[in-house]
């Protein structure tokens, strides 16, 4: 008995002293690049964006549920976060990101008007669930609570000033009308649409008023009749616009007169009616050419053109003042249809830079406890204006979760990392990059 209870008592210390097992070999293990899908979502209005992410959450005792739910809570951030990050420029982002985090994430699910998970899995040696989701963000939701309520966007962004022109003297006197009644049922029209939209609209009257709010300004601008507002928006020379005295004599004012305007908005609409005519029968047609302007971008200058003519039909009992402001009506219509979608889509527009601070999450698998101080030290060490550490976390076995905000691709950072592990002797694999992903993973090589 005695011998047996020695051999039992060896093959238990021989069975204890072996390695645990090996983790499994790299192409069996399963990242947020191995979970896809194809979207069916659509971006049926301007005021909306399609965008797909991808997320993962640690499943606590085994509930994928539980884990599901939270990762599309997660990815439903990320995908307002993008959203947010078209809309402001990169320096009012990376200062105010931890605010418009805890703003939005109050009540995430009011900027998203739809979303489906279109991938599913179990990655990182199944301790993980990673989906792949599709989130329809609404543009002006997020717009709004970027300058209504976090204050962080000029109101100039959000705004546009209409003015409606006529360069033929057109005589309307005949159906009891003014050229003025015209042009206020345009700008009616106008302002009531866009402000409905979320947008702030003017006429080039309330703009000018605005302007001489402005102490810096309310010295050159004085009283602005419409063909001197046209003219500065041309940038014209001041010969010849019949300018008020005290602008022809401000050359300064006149070099810098369309960043003045700047400052009051983004886009301007001008509405050029060309001809309202008739017939004996009572007949009415009107005709009109509209374009908007981005004066808020060097780029600039005229983005959507379009010509309307539209016309109704006397009956017997047509009253002429009503039939004119039919056409006022019938014109917006078709301006609705194309001009109007492509107006939005540029006052929701700004140039992307790549100096945005975004959030990526650093995976390193391979590593023990012991390397997990060597490696958040050695990111700690390599923080500048453009690279950040959030945070640490080593709860999972043999995988350590660096949380970081880098500005620029995601190759980039890829290679930044990379050159790290390489100065502190860490011998990883190259990590996948691909779309829609947040997530680098470094691989132990100990070859």
């Amino acid at each position: 008995m005695k011998h047996i209870a020695l051999l039992l008592l060896t093959v238990a210390l021989v069975a204890c002293s072996k390695s645990k097992p090996e983790p499994p070999p790299p192409e069996e293990f399963l990242t947020l690049a191995d979970v896809s899908g194809r979207p069916t979502l659509a971006e049926d209005s301007p005021d909306v964006r399609v965008i797909q992410v991808k997320t993962k959450s640690f499943i606590k005792q085994n509930d994928l549920r539980a884990a599901k739910t939270k990762a599309v809570e997660l990815a439903t951030v990320v995908a307002v976060d993008e959203m947010v990050r078209e809309l402001l420029p990169s320096s009012t982002y990376n200062e105010n990101y931890e605010k418009i985090e805890d703003y939005l994430s109050r009540n995430i699910n009011n900027y998203v008007d739809d979303q489906e998970v279109v991938g599913e899995r179990r990655i990182f040696m199944g301790q993980y669930y990673g989906i792949s989701a599709a989130f329809k963000v609404n543009r002006q939701k997020v717009l709004v609570a970027l300058q209504k309520n976090l204050k962080l966007i000029n109101t100039s962004q959000n705004a546009l000033v209409a003015i409606i022109t006529n360069r033929k003297n057109i005589d309307l006197s005949s159906a009891g009308f003014t050229f003025t009644d015209l042009e206020e049922a345009f700008l009616n029209q106008i302002q009531t649409d866009m402000n409905q939209r979320g947008l702030q609209m003017m006429d080039y009257r309330n703009a000018i008023t605005s302007m001489q709010n402005n102490e810096d300004a309310v010295r050159e601008i004085a009283t602005i009749s419409k063909d001197q507002f046209m003219a500065l928006l041309s940038d014209s020379n001041s010969d010849g616009n019949l300018l008020a005295e005290q602008i022809q004599l401000s050359d300064e004012f006149y070099e810098s007169g369309l960043n003045v305007l700047r400052q009051l908005a983004k886009v301007v609409i001008e509405v050029n009616i060309f001809a309202v005519s008739g017939n004996v029968q009572g007949d009415l047609a009107l005709s009109l050419n509209v374009t908007a302007k981005n004066i808020a971008s060097d780029r600039g200058g005229a983005f959507a053109n379009t010509v309307i003519n539209v016309s109704r039909r006397a009956g017997p009992n047509s009253v002429q003042s009503a039939m004119i402001a039919g056409l006022v009506q019938d014109a917006y219509q078709e301006m609705q249809q194309e001009f109007v979608p492509q107006v939005l889509k540029e006052m929701s527009t700004i140039s992307i830079d790549r100096d945005a601070l975004v959030a990526y999450d650093l995976v390193f698998r391979g590593f023990d406890k012991n390397d997990g101080g060597r490696l958040r030290r050695m990111i700690q060490d390599k923080e500048d204006k453009s690279f950040r550490y959030l945070s640490f976390d080593n709860s999972v076995p043999s995988i350590i979760s660096i949380r970081v905000r880098h500005a620029g691709r995601l190759e980039d950072l890829a290679d930044r990392v990379m050159r790290m592990m390489e100065t502190n002797s860490f011998k990883v694999e190259e990590p996948i990059i691909a779309p829609d992903i947040r997530d680098l993973v470094f691989l132990r090589n100990n070859d």
